[in-house]
């Protein structure tokens, strides 16, 4: 479907606009949201919720590294396993972004009712559902 398609792009778009001035790239957003929220997660989780392959997010996650971003520390339980927590860089970044996405949904939203929201919303949420769940992608 054209629409659904046109429409992840213009907001990613959107979003992403200045991402570089804060040391972020593509998909990187999706990332850095889903370590402050749990910090201290590890790389596979991460991939899992944000649908990101692991050689792909190891790069993204290796860059952040270098940008000052997020630091790795090894488990105590597994010396080969790290937990990614976020710098304080990486907080302030954190909430640079935040206010971006806010105002990047602001922006999509702005002529839709609360209703209109909310059915949006649900409808995204079948079609996710859909889509994790379709055994041909598996």
């Amino acid at each position: 479907m054209k629409s659904l398609f046109s429409a992840y792009w213009a907001f990613t778009k959107s979003l992403e606009k200045g991402m570089k001035d804060y040391g972020l790239n593509y998909g990187n957003p999706k990332v850095i949201l889903y370590i402050m929220r749990n910090e201290g997660c590890r790389q596979i989780d991460i991939a899992k919720d944000c649908y990101i392959e692991s050689a792909t997010l190891s790069t993204v996650l290796s860059k952040m590294e270098k940008n000052g971003l997020i630091e790795r520390r090894r488990t105590p339980e597994n010396r080969r396993c790290y937990s990614i927590y976020p710098t304080d860089k990486g907080r302030k970044t954190f909430h640079k972004v935040k206010s971006r996405l806010d105002e990047t949904t602001e922006t999509a939203f702005s002529d839709f009712s609360k209703d209109d929201i909310d059915q949006f919303r649900e409808y995204l949420d079948r079609v996710t559902y859909n889509l994790i769940n379709d055994e041909q992608v598996k």
